[in-house]
């Protein structure tokens, strides 16, 4: 997405809502909801929706510097820039780079999900309708990766022996081999 919408809700949330902390949201509202992260989350999310109802003309007069308003680029918009990547290939890029933590933080089976759950949102959200995503869960289910009414996560998990980084590179190992398959496509 245009990175100028991220800096202008950063903006607001600092100069209109004075709600971001000089340390950061993540650790200002999860010591402020007593080390709660659903309820530090649902926060941040509800200022960001807050935003979202912003009209364009109350953002344009909202107060900023010369400075701030040139990181602003071109007007912001929420359509992509550049073509979205299908769910796929964000996880075998993950798998390329071989990172897990640059892309989730803490290596947790958890963490990928909710990555995942977040990635095909947005790619929603832009209009992409991301079906070989949805083919390579059912693989996973058929080729019996994934008992019924299982989780990746557990049945990932499990076969790791508890290792959540172990469990993950798996998980992205099944991507590369599903891609691999000509019916992949």
């Amino acid at each position: 997405m245009d990175e100028g919408q991220d800096q202008l809700f950063d903006l607001w949330l600092d100069k209109v809502k004075k709600a971001w902390p000089a340390e950061g949201w993540a650790e200002a509202y999860v010591r402020e909801c007593d080390g709660d992260h659903t309820r530090a989350v649902r926060k941040y999310l509800d200022y960001v929706a807050e935003f979202r109802s912003v009209s364009p003309e109350q953002l344009a007069a909202m107060p900023m510097s010369t400075g701030e308003r040139s990181c602003l680029g071109s007007s912001p918009t929420l359509r992509p820039n550049q073509s979205p990547v299908p769910t796929l290939d964000e996880l075998l890029e993950i798998r390329r780079v071989g990172r897990i933590l640059m892309y989730i933080g803490e290596a947790r089976v958890e963490r990928m999900a909710g990555y995942i759950d977040g990635y095909r949102l947005c790619l929603s959200l832009a209009g992409l309708k991301d079906e070989e995503y949805l083919r390579f869960e059912r693989w996973l289910q058929d080729s019996g990766r994934v008992p019924p009414g299982h989780s990746w996560e557990d049945a990932f998990l499990q076969a790791a022996h508890g290792e959540h980084e172990a469990a993950i590179h798996r998980f992205l190992d099944c991507a590369a081999e599903f891609r691999a398959q000509p019916a992949a496509f």
